[in-house]
């Protein structure tokens, strides 16, 4: 089994110290806006607050609670719907391929072994993918973590130990529990956009349903996402998040190869192939992101046809083949500046790694950490001011009183 060493073990925790504290940072006061707006409602409906639940209670108690129940199960329903849109999206032309070169199957299938057993893991699941690219690529089979190679990486003809680069790559993703759709960085951004929608479809229903003052206490809770979303250098950070799980799989793969330079030839050789070739991913197909080597591309409209040779094939007296190809009319393709970005990082890292150095990327940063813990402190005082805010009592009756004394609704009652 391969010791990763201190120096390394030291780096991924500060990251994952690093990417827990930024994910707290933003979901925690989504997640305890989302519970607030629901305590609200709850409790003005209790208090005869709930101008909308009231109106409909006059004439059925049972269906102002089924309504509400139906509201609340709508906006989740949404919010549910959205994720499972993007996570399909994610899976769009993720096929997997029948027909292959079953030495060169085994060929990958032996270098994956010998690397999960370097880690001291039981080998996950090879499979063949469509993808119409040199790469490889760690994911989810099933409840189980499973490696992919494309069926293209099957024809190029790769060495021994660019192969065992590959899945030493893949399989650090799966010894960081950083694979793809179950990754910390898939799941912070589907919990986001859960906890985002959801909260501003509660926060409506709670403005319209007892009394706009309430938005008060509730906008400051969106300060955090507002602040990552207008600083650059903390959106920039959330992007070096993503970027930073390829590093880290990079450092570990290439302790357990205890090869670096061949590590780093295989991603510039795979790179420059890749430039080479005219196969285009839909952007819409998220999962380029996690393959070995990025091919986010910038072309469309993009849609995938399936040639059937059957019908020439048949008056010619040969076999019939059925193709899937893309096709991309009138564009051309070109790559994101960022995918250039992650693969000179990527290449720079290992080349510091050669000469026995570390990039100041993977090194804990004190200031780095202080301001984590600053970010963390900083949503915590949020929350608790807001909490505070509407409890305590002012002169005469507290804040809350005051927030859901809907002026309109007493002069109906009157």
């Amino acid at each position: 089994m391969v010791d990763m060493g201190t120096d390394v073990v030291e780096r991924i925790r500060f990251y994952r110290f690093s990417s827990l504290a930024l994910m707290v940072t933003i979901l925690a006061p989504l997640a305890f806006g989302v519970i607030l707006s629901l305590v609200m409602l709850i409790v003005a409906i209790a208090q005869g607050r709930c101008w909308l639940f009231e109106s409909i209670s006059h004439f059925s108690t049972a269906a102002a609670a089924l309504a509400t129940a139906g509201i609340l199960v709508l906006f989740a329903g949404i919010a549910f719907a959205k994720v499972r849109s993007r996570v399909r999206r994610n899976l769009k032309d993720f096929y997997r391929e029948t027909e292959y070169d079953r030495a060169e199957y085994e060929s990958f299938e032996s270098a994956l072994e010998g690397v999960s057993i370097g880690l001291g893991m039981s080998p996950p699941a090879l499979a063949v993918l469509g993808v119409p690219t040199v790469n490889s690529i760690a994911f989810r089979e099933g409840r189980k973590p499973g490696v992919g190679v494309t069926a293209e990486a099957l024809k190029a003809g790769l060495s021994r130990s660019e192969k065992e680069a590959m899945m030493a790559h893949e399989i650090a993703h799966i010894a960081l529990d950083d694979y793809f759709l179950a990754s910390s960085s898939a799941g912070f951004e589907y919990a986001g956009y859960a906890l985002g929608v959801l909260f501003l479809l509660m926060a409506v229903l709670v403005t319209i349903a007892i009394n706009v003052y309430l938005l008060i206490f509730l906008l400051p809770l969106f300060a955090p996402l507002i602040v990552v979303l207008a600083d650059r250098r903390l959106r920039k950070k959330t992007k070096v998040l993503y970027r930073h799980n390829d590093l880290l799989a990079d450092t570990i793969a290439a302790k357990l190869i205890s090869d670096p330079e061949s590590l780093r030839e295989t991603i510039e050789k795979l790179w420059a192939l890749s430039e080479k070739t005219r196969a285009v991913i839909p952007k819409t197909a998220h999962f380029q992101g996690y393959l070995f080597i990025w091919r986010p591309l910038e072309a469309g409209p993009i849609k995938m046809v399936t040639y059937d040779g059957a019908a020439s094939a048949a008056a010619a007296g040969g076999k019939a083949d059925t193709t899937k190809i893309y096709w991309v009319p009138g564009k051309t393709e070109s790559r994101t500046s960022f995918a250039y970005d992650t693969v000179k990082s990527r290449i720079a890292n290992l080349k510091a790694i050669e000469m026995g150095h570390w990039t100041e990327l993977e090194r804990p940063d004190r200031r780095e950490k202080a301001r984590n813990i600053a970010g963390l402190a900083a949503v915590g005082v949020i929350m608790v001011v807001v909490v505070l805010a509407l409890v305590i009592p002012w002169p005469g009756r507290n804040a809350w009183n005051a927030a859901t004394t809907n002026v309109v609704w007493k002069m109906i009652k009157i």
